[in-house]
């Protein structure tokens, strides 16, 4: 049957199914291939490393932090501290904190017990945590994080040259066994690939506050972009790195050296953090916004319309078109696991390879529930 040949639907749908493909193709390969395909520099010479403060914010994670501090306190680095917040915690963290200063000269600790703020989430912590730094770097993460080496520091602060203001690291989560934990961890590769890429292109959105470092200059010169979202408990990494940053002051670190490994949560706080990371989309400049959604649409439409043409296509008992969408779909799929294999690689992700394409497909499932359920939470701060 030749192409004339063809019903209109069909010309239509495969006409359809054609563009989501080329503009995947699009991403995977002129995007997303500008970090993955990028080769990465070594890290400076330790005796060039400036010093640094990583900040903390607790609320109630003594039983985390009894495990994260000294990972933190104990990295291969010359001259750094870690700055501690405790943000009005009821458990035993300023017992812990005390017992742990005696033994770590490098630790910092600031209690707010009786701090009062009427600013959502830990950007009021937060700030006073940068505020007490004693050092001009600054590095943020999680009471629930742990560093996956000794060098995560060198890592990161070797990224610091020339007009880098920002550096971005990669955030993901401890590993379990379980179909869930490997949705996490694909999910925390696609973030880091998407984020990473974008500040290569000069676009610096999508920052991840468990690994994420700056100047404090830049903090205290935007406090007000910093604070002008202070109804939302959420955006004091992302969206303030998308207003604050210029587009060539930012750059990655991706070494698997150089990640952040929080401890698993639970689906409904996963679920959360997805809409919150959604609704943060909307307070972005517009290009990045708009690219973002256009991928999240494509990544959608492309399994309905790869099924519904390979059944129209055979039910037409139209062999070559068959064998035509049958290559465009195995190209996109064989395109989109090498692009995530080469990211995987430098981020450390390897285990989630074997079903990557699952993944993504769940994934893909979940982003309409996650869509609708943002709606109703974006309500909540208007």
């Amino acid at each position: 049957m030749l192409l004339e040949n063809l019903p209109t639907y069909a010309l239509i749908l495969l006409m359809v199914l054609a563009c989501i493909i080329f503009g995947l193709l699009m991403y995977y390969l002129a995007f997303y291939g500008k970090f993955v395909f990028r080769k990465e520099k070594k890290h400076i010479l330790s005796e060039e490393f400036p010093p640094i403060s990583i900040v903390i914010v607790a609320h109630d994670e003594a039983h985390h932090l009894l495990k994260t501090l000294p990972e933190l306190l104990t990295q291969d680095y010359p001259h750094y501290e870690v700055v501690l917040v405790n943000d009005n915690s009821s458990d035993e963290t300023p017992q812990l904190a005390i017992e742990m200063k005696n033994r770590y000269h490098n630790l910092h600790y600031v209690n707010m017990t009786s701090s009062v703020s009427t600013i959502e989430g830990q950007k009021f912590p937060l700030a006073i945590g940068i505020q007490a730094a004693q050092y001009e770097l600054v590095l943020l993460t999680g009471p629930s994080c742990q560093p996956s080496s000794p060098y995560w520091l060198r890592q990161v602060a070797g990224r610091f040259v020339r007009r880098t203001r920002v550096v971005l690291g990669h955030a993901t989560y401890g590993r379990r066994a379980g179909l869930f934990n490997k949705l996490l961890h694909y999910d925390a590769l696609e973030n880091s690939v998407i984020a990473f890429s974008y500040t290569i292109s000069g676009m610096p959105v999508m920052a991840d506050g468990r690994n994420l470092a700056y100047n404090k200059d830049l903090f205290f010169k935007n406090k007000e972009i910093f604070f002008r979202h202070s109804h939302l408990p959420f955006g004091e990494d992302n969206i303030f790195i998308n207003e604050a940053v210029k587009r060539d002051a930012c750059n990655v670190v991706a070494s698997p050296e150089a990640v952040m490994e929080q401890y698993p949560i639970e689906f409904s706080k996963w679920f959360q953090l997805k809409k919150f990371a959604l609704i943060s989309r909307t307070f972005y400049k517009v290009i990045p916004q708009i690219l973002l959604h256009l991928y999240n649409w494509l990544c959608f439409l492309f399994h309905p319309a790869a099924i519904a043409a390979i059944v129209i296509t055979g039910l037409l008992h139209n062999w070559i078109f068959l064998g035509i969408v049958a290559a465009a779909i195995l190209l996109k799929m064989g395109m989109q696991y090498w692009v995530f294999t080469k990211g995987a690689t430098k981020l450390g992700e390897r285990d989630v390879l074997p079903g990557l394409l699952l993944y993504d497909l769940l994934l893909t499932l979940l982003r309409p529930w996650i869509y609708l359920g943002s709606k109703f939470e974006k309500a909540k701060w208007k």
